[in-house]
């Protein structure tokens, strides 16, 4: 796909074929993470064209249109500026630091800008490690799927249900990882094969259902995982250095 950057089917990986799931690894000193919330709901195809070098987009974290007003559920950072969120005190939530402050912000009419090598590299933190100021790109979703290097996600309720699912985490050699279902996976076990068979440290779940989306460059519309027209107003973006 691009240097520092890989991706197959998860029946390829010898997980489940029933998922219809990919996933795409990148090597966070090859890439660059741009996180962007959009109340417009723009969709894959409207963000394609915003960063038309995107190496893939997949989908962020939840959000609340219960009023006229859509908001992020949690918190997230984009080009340097907090956004709260409508409410997230999870204690199982993980957060993404996708860009360290100190970089010059992802503009998707600009180049981006590889960060110089003293500044932290994409990683996913627990609440306790996060500290927003440290970040310009950052994103917060639950439950965790994978924490410590163990399957979290063992609960008899949501972590139960059978859904599409898209995720995002680091696995133990510190690669970044992008997941997404187009049929329905239980996410405990999505946990439990992203920690067993891939290698999985830390694994956050993002919205899902027919938000769950994960695209690669030059991927054709109907190839990609999601629901053609979806609006999406939460998205991590993968971009080349």
């Amino acid at each position: 796909m691009a240097p520092g950057v890989e991706n197959a089917t998860v029946a390829d990986l010898g997980g489940d074929a029933n998922w219809a799931a990919k996933v795409v690894l990148a090597d966070p000193a090859l890439v660059q993470f741009a996180v962007r919330f959009d109340p417009k709901k723009p969709t894959l195809k409207e963000w394609r064209e915003r960063f038309p070098s995107a190496i893939a987009i997949i989908n962020g974290s939840f959000y609340s249109s219960d009023s006229a007003e859509i908001r992020p559920t949690c918190e997230l950072v984009q080009e340097g500026k907090r956004v709260r969120g409508a409410g997230c005190q999870r204690q199982d939530a993980l957060f993404f630091g996708a860009r360290a402050k100190g970089v010059p912000p992802v503009v998707a009419s600009i180049a981006p800008t590889r960060p110089p090598a003293s500044m932290p590299a994409p990683r996913v933190l627990a609440p306790n490690a996060y500290k927003a100021d440290d970040w310009t790109e950052a994103l917060k979703s639950f439950p965790a799927l994978v924490h410590e290097g163990a399957p979290a996600c063992n609960g008899p309720h949501y972590c139960a249900e059978s859904s599409r699912t898209a995720a995002l985490g680091q696995l133990r050699d510190g690669r970044i990882v992008l997941f997404a279902s187009q049929w329905p996976a239980v996410r405990r076990e999505v946990g439990r094969w992203l920690s067993d068979a891939l290698g999985a440290a830390e694994v956050l779940n993002l919205d899902g259902g027919p938000e769950a989306t994960l695209a690669l460059h030059g991927e054709p519309l109907e190839d990609t995982i999601g629901t053609n027209g979806r609006g999406l107003p939460l998205v991590v973006v993968v971009l080349p250095p």
